[in-house]
């Protein structure tokens, strides 16, 4: 049966004409079965590098008269390194042109996602691989200044109706708001496993057709890990019931539901069986069975998108939980180099991250590239602390210096903290700062100077205090070479020392120009120094991905004592908790999100924290007074009501499970605790933090906020509530308490 359209309505059945780059012949005859089958939706993009070969081939049914131009639904693609609003109406036309045609009935943005211009295409494996450099991903600002050309191309007459792919529910909300014309539809993965119906729901709501990409999974190069659809025992049963083929079956499922398909193949006889699936139904037996598949199974992954935002817009319920901003901004990879980046509007602060195995071995050949071009010719300065000096100082400093930099070295002190850690956390000091201040300047610098800090947390926050104070501010690149700096102290504008009444409480906003991650570092570390970075990653999971929460803790949870000397598998938390935070800090001034989520258990944890140095206490890092601070935030919101005891259990056995403490210590106080949080820089009376309502899930409250005060005897009842889990365990297993206090 050969379907008829009109150009509101995009034909259920489609034909897919991606082929992995490969045999653009094939692909052109196969299109020619397609269109004698009767198919009459064709799915095209400029990045599939085949428009030229289909256009002749559908041209060639034209001439024949096979079909009409007008009975022809042909979509195709704006590709990332065309998403510039300057070259959008020449990508569009050049297009038109390889097709041989003299419109397009859609023409699709293809991701939320921008590269530079000069990205190519490097790899054909698992659907390709480009190498690119992202300029914004998932930007509605940007986008819509994309839309905004890609509407003048209806106007103009090359377009007949314009639409996305790959957009989610926070994507489409701030386009369908902003738009003159709105988008005919929105090409998604959609099968049984990964069935998206709160996605499915709004486009359908908002007159939005979805388009169904993948509706079989990826049959031709997909991933030896990924399940078969088509070899699935449930689908296999009914197509024996009803005697068609899997693939058949997949396929009504889809357009049954109302959305459209665009499966694609390269042998005729499967060309015609895909096609054949719009004169008979599914039963709703059948139907329920195949919805209880979904999976949330992805068989499309891309190095330059993170579908894990849109799998959580898409699970929302569409309350005001939505905030205007992406939640995760994945980093691009080249080869092992790893970038991201982060930026705020208004006053310009951007810093560049760069995280690359070995790059302090090769400072002589890559500090050019990490130290910024007006510092070349002035003198700078790296600043770095005792032991890591005696670990990678002189390397570095060498390093900088053979690459043609002048730099001298300023070494500040540290020592074995009480904590039985190495540390400079006491000499964090503006004594320690005035002291490095007064040998920079008396060795001479300039307004092109630089201050490189190679150290952890602490280095890096003081030479960030240090860079903003001279000269009214210097260039300043972190060389950071802990886990605590690698996934949090580094990754911030904040740059401060610690004042006797507090931490942090002395600072200033200020950005380095690059942030240097060499996780090579880390095997210099104690595992009990790793984790307690691994805690403030742990931080953003709980408070905004219950995805992220399992790839940091299931490691941990199966063999710990491996996964803290894996070098994969620290620089997977590395980049996962970077591109995580890296939303909060460009949206910081957006919604207080964006600082409760880097704050959640913090308020309860820096008293912990500062409590555990008196005499008679045990000593504790800050990520793990900031690990028992979120097990105590959970406890405040049970009491609030935003969420149950099987969640707060939940809380705590993930960070048990990530080998990190969750009690107050029992020589700690209660009172005390309660009294030193009058003195968290972020409030004074009533203490202000973020709660969750689920794990991965913060709680928004009545003004649409996410902050929360809380009232004195709240504070005290999850004091409380931590100490008699802590005390009920002590008396089942006194060695097992006493080990999680630790």
């Amino acid at each position: 049966e050969v379907q008829t359209i009109t150009k509101s309505d995009i034909p259920s059945v489609g034909f897919g004409t991606f082929n992995s780059f490969s045999d653009p012949d094939r692909v052109a005859e196969a299109v020619k079965v397609a269109i004698k089958t009767g198919y009459r939706h064709f799915d095209l993009a400029s990045s599939y590098e085949n428009e030229t070969e289909v256009g002749a081939a559908i041209n060639e049914m034209l001439e024949q008269k096979i079909v009409v131009r007008d009975d022809l639904f042909l979509a195709s693609k704006l590709w990332c390194s065309d998403m510039d609003p300057s070259d959008v109406e020449r990508a569009c036309l050049a297009s038109i042109k390889r097709l041989g045609v003299d419109y397009l009935d859609n023409y699709m943005l293809h991701w939320p996602v921008q590269f530079n211009k000069e990205s190519i295409r490097v790899a054909n494996e698992l659907g390709g691989d480009f190498q690119y450099e992202i300029i914004h991903s998932g930007n509605m600002e940007k986008i819509i200044e994309t839309w905004k050309i890609m509407e003048s191309l209806v106007e103009q007459g090359y377009v007949k109706n314009i639409g996305v792919s790959n957009f989610n529910k926070r994507h489409l909300k701030y386009l369908l708001a902003n738009c003159t014309i709105q988008p005919i539809s929105n090409e998604i993965e959609l099968h049984p496993y990964l069935q998206q119906n709160a996605l499915v729901d709004f486009c359908q709501r908002h007159d939005i057709q979805v388009v169904a990409y993948s509706p079989l999974g990826k049959i031709g190069y997909k991933d030896s890990n990924d399940p078969s659809m088509i070899h699935d025992a449930v689908i296999i049963d009914i197509a024996n019931e009803i005697s068609k083929t899997p693939a058949q079956v997949l396929l009504r499922w889809a357009i049954q539901r109302g959305t459209k398909v665009i499966p694609k193949s390269l042998t005729p006889s499967r060309i015609q069986e895909n096609f054949d699936i719009t004169s008979w139904r599914l039963s709703t037996k059948h139907m329920n069975r195949i919805c209880d598949l979904d999976r949330r199974h992805r068989f499309v992954r891309v190095s330059w998108y993170s579908f894990e935002e849109e799998d959580i817009v898409t699970e929302s319920d569409g309350s005001s939980d939505e905030i205007p901003q992406p939640k995760i901004i994945a980093g691009s990879v080249h080869g092992n180099v790893y970038k991201n980046s982060f930026y705020r509007p208004g006053r310009e602060l951007h810093s560049d991250i760069v995280l690359e195995t070995g790059i302090l071995d090769r400072m002589d050949v890559r500090a050019r590239d990490i130290i910024p071009r007006k510092c070349h010719e002035a003198k700078n300065y790296l600043v770095t602390d005792e032991i890591v000096d005696a670990l990678y100082g002189d390397i570095v400093l060498q390093g900088i210096q053979n690459s043609g930099l002048q730099c001298m070295k300023v070494v500040v002190p540290a020592d074995t903290a009480e904590t039985g850690e190495t540390s400079c956390e006491t000499f964090k000091t503006l004594k320690v700062f005035e002291k490095c201040c007064d040998k920079i300047l008396s060795n001479g610098i300039s307004k092109n100077s630089c201050i490189i800090s190679l150290g952890g947390g602490v280095v890096n926050n003081l030479c960030g205090f240090i860079a903003s104070c001279l000269y009214r501010g210097i260039a300043l690149v972190h060389l950071t070479t802990t886990m605590m700096g690698m996934t949090d102290a580094a990754i911030d504008f904040k740059q401060a020392v610690n004042h006797s009444l507090g931490k942090n409480l002395i600072g200033a906003y200020y950005p380095a120009d690059t942030i240097v991650i060499d996780p090579a570092c880390l095997k210099s570390l104690s595992k009990r120094h790793i984790l307690n970075g691994i805690a403030e990653a742990l931080k953003h999971a709980l408070a905004q991905s219950k995805h992220c929460v399992e790839t940091i803790a299931e490691p941990l949870r199966y063999d710990h004592k491996v996964a803290l000397r894996d070098n994969a598998y620290l620089e997977r938390v590395c980049k996962t908790c970077i591109d995580w935070k890296v939303p909060t800090l460009i949206y910081y001034h957006n919604s207080d999100f964006n600082e409760m989520v880097p704050q959640y258990g913090h308020s309860f944890g820096h008293a912990v924290e500062h409590l555990s140095y008196h005499d008679g206490q045990t000593p504790l890092l800050h990520g793990e007074a900031v690990a028992i601070g979120m097990c105590l935030c959970a406890e405040v919101s049970l009491l609030m009501g935003f969420c149950d005891t099987k969640t707060v259990d939940e809380h705590y056995k993930i960070v048990e499970d990530c080998k990190l403490p969750v009690y107050v210590p029992k020589e700690m106080p209660l009172d005390k605790v309660f009294e030193k949080m009058a003195f968290d820089k972020h409030f004074v009376r009533k203490p202000t933090m973020g709660l969750i309502k689920a794990i991965g899930e913060m709680q928004v409250n009545d003004e649409g906020g996410y902050a929360f005060m809380i009232e004195n005897d709240i504070i005290h009842k999850a004091l409380e509530a931590n100490a008699k889990r802590r005390d009920s365990l002590r008396s089942m297993s006194p060695k097992l308490a006493i080990g999680n206090e630790r």
